[in-house]
C-alpha cells in the first residue's frame, strides 16, 4: 500500500438494514417495531403532532413537552426520576415546530415496568404550579442571557424575516409568552394533543416478543380524554419579501451572519439534489465556504450551511461568525461563492468527494436499530415510502453538475434574506 497516493473514492447505492414491522394497537395507535441489534436495550418513542405549529402562543407546546416529567397524580417530579433510575432507564423530551415527542431508553428486561411508568406520565400529568414557576423563571433568565448573544439575535431575526406575520416557524419566544404559562392551560393543552388519536409509536432495540405484548397491553387500552378532534392549522408566508438587515451591537466583538431563502421540504424531488449543492457550498469541513472564509482569509473559525425541512415548508441557510471588521468582506465572499455556483459547473473530482462524504454520513445515520428508527420516524411523518432509504443514495449519486448548475440558478438568486448582528 502506497500511503502517499489518495485511495480511490468508491460510491455505493445500497445500504443494508432491517425494516420495521407495523402493528396496530387495540386503540388504533400505529406502532413501528424494529427488533434488531445486539445489546439488550430498547428505545420507545411516542410522537405527537403537538409542536409549536399548534400552540396558541409561543412556548406553550414546548412548555407542556418539557414539563411532562414534572409530576403525575401519583408521583412528584423527584419520585418519577427515582422510579426510572432504579431500572437504569431515562427519559428525553423534545419539541420541534411540527411535533413533540418523549423517548424512553430502558434495559429490555425492565420493559413492562418502565413502559407502565411512561404511560402514567402520558395519561396522568398534572403540571404542578411550583414546577411551572421554576420552568418559567429559568426560561426567562436564559432568554435574557441569549438576547445578548449575536448568534441568537441573528437567528431569531432571520426566522422572523423568513416567516413573518406571527408564523409559527418565525415566532420567537418572549418574556411575555413565558409569563402566560400556567398549570391549568398546560393541563388542557396536554389533554387536547397528547392523546392516542394523535400519537405514533416507534419501538426499537433488542427485545423478546413479550415486549410487543407489553406495549399493546399497556398502551392499547389508553383512551382519549377529550372528544374534540385536532384541527389542522394553516399559515401563510405571502407577506415575505427578501431583504437585508444589519443589527449593530456596539459591545460585540464579533458579527453573526445568517443568509438564506425558502426552499422545498423533503417531499419535493429537488430536495436531495439541493442537499448536495448545500454541502458543496458549506456543509462539511472541506467545503468552499470553509476554504474561503477560514483557510484562505482567516475571517472565522467555522461556517455552516444546510437545508432545513419542516412539514409545512423549508429553507436553506448559511451561518457564520466573523470579527466585526471583516463583516463586509465576509458577506462579499459569501455572495461570490453563491455566484460561482450559478455560473460554473462543479468539477467532477469535487462533486465525487462531496458524494463520498455524504454517503458516509448517511451510512452512519443508519448504524443500529435506534438510528434506523429515527429515519423511519421521519418517513412516517412525511408519509414517504420506506424504499427511499435506499433510493436516497441512488438519487444523490446520480445528481450531476448540470443539474446542480440549474438548481443554483433557480433557488440561489441574489434575492436572499440576510441578517448581520454585532
Amino acid at each position: 500500500m502506497n500511503r502517499v497516493i489518495e485511495p480511490e473514492l468508491k460510491l455505493t447505492n445500497k445500504v443494508d438494514f432491517t425494516l420495521p414491522e407495523k402493528i396496530i394497537l387495540d386503540n388504533g395507535i400505529q406502532a413501528y417495531v424494529l427488533n434488531a441489534g445486539e445489546q439488550e436495550v430498547a428505545k420507545l418513542e411516542l410522537v405527537f403532532m403537538a409542536g409549536e405549529w399548534y400552540g396558541e402562543f409561543s412556548m406553550l407546546a414546548s412548555a407542556v413537552n418539557e414539563l411532562l416529567e414534572s409530576g403525575t397524580a401519583k408521583r412528584t417530579a423527584y419520585e418519577i426520576s427515582q422510579s426510572f433510575d432504579q431500572y437504569g432507564a431515562y427519559l428525553n423530551t423534545s419539541c420541534s415546530f411540527d411535533t413533540a415527542s418523549i423517548k424512553l431508553f430502558t434495559l429490555s428486561r425492565f420493559i413492562p415496568e418502565t413502559f407502565s411508568l411512561l404511560l402514567e406520565i402520558m395519561s396522568e400529568a398534572v403540571f404542578p404550579d411550583e414546577e411551572v414557576k421554576i420552568f418559567t423563571d429559568q426560561s426567562i433568565q436564559q432568554l435574557k442571557i441569549n438576547s445578548q448573544k449575536v448568534d441568537y439575535i441573528s437567528r431569531k431575526t432571520f426566522n422572523q424575516m423568513l416567516f413573518p406575520d406571527n408564523h409559527p416557524y418565525g415566532r420567537p419566544a418572549s418574556e411575555a409568552d413565558y409569563k402566560k404559562l400556567n398549570s391549568a392551560d398546560l393541563v388542557l393543552w396536554h389533554k387536547q394533543y397528547y392523546q392516542p388519536q394523535n400519537c405514533v409509536i416507534f419501538l426499537s432495540g433488542r427485545f423478546n416478543e413479550d415486549a410487543v405484548k407489553s406495549l399493546n397491553q399497556l398502551f392499547g387500552p389508553w383512551k382519549d380524554s377529550t372528544l374534540s378532534k385536532i384541527v389542522e392549522k394553516n399559515f401563510s408566508i405571502e407577506k415575505y419579501k427578501p431583504e437585508r438587515k444589519y443589527l449593530e451591537k456596539k459591545d460585540a466583538l464579533q458579527t453573526a451572519i445568517r443568509i438564506g431563502c425558502h426552499t422545498p421540504n423533503k417531499l419535493h424531488p429537488d430536495y436531495i439534489p439541493l442537499t448536495v449543492l448545500s454541502t458543496v457550498l458549506g456543509g462539511y469541513f472541506g467545503s468552499r465556504r470553509m476554504s474561503n472564509l477560514r483557510e484562505e482569509r482567516g475571517y472565522t473559525y467555522g461556517v455552516g450551511c444546510a437545508m432545513v425541512s419542516w412539514l409545512h415548508g423549508g429553507y436553506f441557510f448559511i451561518s457564520t461568525q466573523v470579527g466585526k471588521q471583516h463583516r463586509e468582506n465576509a458577506l462579499e465572499q459569501i455572495y461570490l461563492e453563491i455566484k460561482r455556483l450559478r455560473e460554473e459547473k462543479i468539477p467532477d473530482n469535487e462533486l465525487n468527494r462531496v458524494k463520498s462524504y455524504m454517503t458516509g454520513v448517511y451510512q452512519r445515520s443508519l448504524d443500529g436499530p435506534m438510528l434506523v428508527s429515527d429515519r423511519i420516524k421521519s418517513m412516517v411523518l412525511y408519509n414517504q415510502d420506506f424504499s427511499l432509504l435506499n433510493s436516497y443514495l441512488q438519487i444523490m449519486n446520480s445528481t450531476d453538475s448540470n443539474q446542480l448548475l440549474d438548481l443554483a440558478n433557480r433557488y440561489f438568486s441574489n434575492k436572499m434574506t440576510e441578517v448581520s448582528a454585532g
